[in-house]
């Protein structure tokens, strides 16, 4: 006997309630579908194939697809020679493409990997580089600029006599006067708001620290400033003369002569090296002849003939009595030119 089902009658209001169950069943059915279907094959495609791809993608300025073709070279290829080449050309793909953070990563692996690499000073060299491109304004972080001067300086310290580091030099050069630039910053922010003790310390950094850069005249000006707001004259005096002696012809210097030019001069107090305490009694001479008199042979010997020599030996040539100046031009040297402002700076210590 067959089976009989009741008939379940829907109404037009229960359709309505099922028609929003229906899309999340059907996905549900496709995505079934799909799960049973094989996964493409992998293909492993010729090293040189993938390589040369990735020098054209460079070539055409695609440096993103092209650090990415070389990223596979280095995944299908591991123990390949040009898995290490692609290690390296992959950082300098992302270097082109400003992914420095990529960049730098890939090369901190190939620097651990292949400490010996004949190519490792072009590593540390492009690592660096990283870092400097990512220097900012002044009034930012300079975090990058910390980061770009180790790097340069361990290009110099490890590969003196590459080709990379001469360029290390004078990238090193810029590196430092923006650091002293910072400084310089921050210590007009501290100035101007009357946080002279902080300020100084800012100025004497750059002075310091930074001998070689351009910021050097402005902070020992401002030096100079610092040390008139805290009534510390002598130290204002010694700033402005290492300003005047060693920036004579600087605009700062012309201001910080206006600064210090109305100073009351040093007080010297005269030292008489004569005197004694008043407690120390005079010192006694000590008995017998003086030094250098004639001294009496004892008794029964005869003193030794002692020859005198002459004035002036004829083989001795008085001293040379040229100038500096005239000595100078007798070697075909340019003399020193004495600073415009010598007085200034005798005046300064009290001469």
């Amino acid at each position: 006997m067959p089976l009989s089902f009741p008939r379940i009658a829907l109404s037009p209001r229960r359709l309505r309630r099922l028609v929003p169950l229906a899309a999340p069943l059907a996905l549900l059915a496709v995505a079934a579908c799909s799960s049973d279907e094989k996964e493409a094959p992998y293909i492993e495609r010729p090293v040189e194939q993938i390589y040369s791809e990735a020098g054209n993608a460079i070539d055409r300025g695609e440096y993103q697809k092209a650090a990415l073709l070389f990223g596979a070279v280095e995944q299908q290829h591991p123990y390949s020679t040009w898995a290490m080449r692609a290690e390296l050309m992959a950082a300098y793909a992302y270097y082109q493409a400003n992914k420095y953070e990529e960049a730098i990563g890939s090369l901190d692996r190939f620097i651990s990997l292949h400490p010996g690499n004949p190519n490792v000073a072009y590593a540390y060299y492009l690592k660096g580089l990283c870092y400097y491109e990512q220097i900012s304004d002044v009034r930012r972080d300079q975090t990058p600029t910390v980061q770009s001067l180790k790097a340069l300086e361990e290009v110099i310290r490890r590969f003196p006599t590459s080709p990379y580091a001469r360029d290390a030099k004078l990238k090193i050069d810029l590196t430092r006067d923006h650091l002293a630039g910072k400084e310089m910053d921050i210590g007009r922010y501290y100035q101007s708001v009357g946080l002279n003790l902080a300020a100084m310390k800012r100025f004497r950094q750059v002075v310091d620290q930074y001998q070689s850069t351009s910021h050097v005249p402005e902070a020992l000006h401002r030096l100079v400033e610092v040390y008139l707001s805290l009534g510390m004259l002598d130290e204002a005096r010694k700033a402005a003369a290492v300003l005047g002696y060693n920036y004579p012809g600087s605009d700062w210097y012309q201001n910080t002569y206006d600064l210090v030019k109305d100073l009351p001069k040093p007080r010297v107090i005269p030292v008489n090296l004569t005197a004694q305490p008043a407690d120390m009694p005079a010192a006694t001479p000590a008995a017998g002849p003086r030094a250098g008199a004639p001294v009496a042979a004892p008794e029964g010997q005869t003193a030794p003939a002692v020859d005198k020599p002459d004035a002036k030996p004829a083989d001795l040539k008085a001293p040379d009595q040229k100038t500096t100046d005239q000595k100078a031009d007798d070697k075909g040297e340019k003399p020193r030119q004495e600073s415009k402002d010598r007085g200034f700076l005798g005046w300064l210590f009290g001469d």
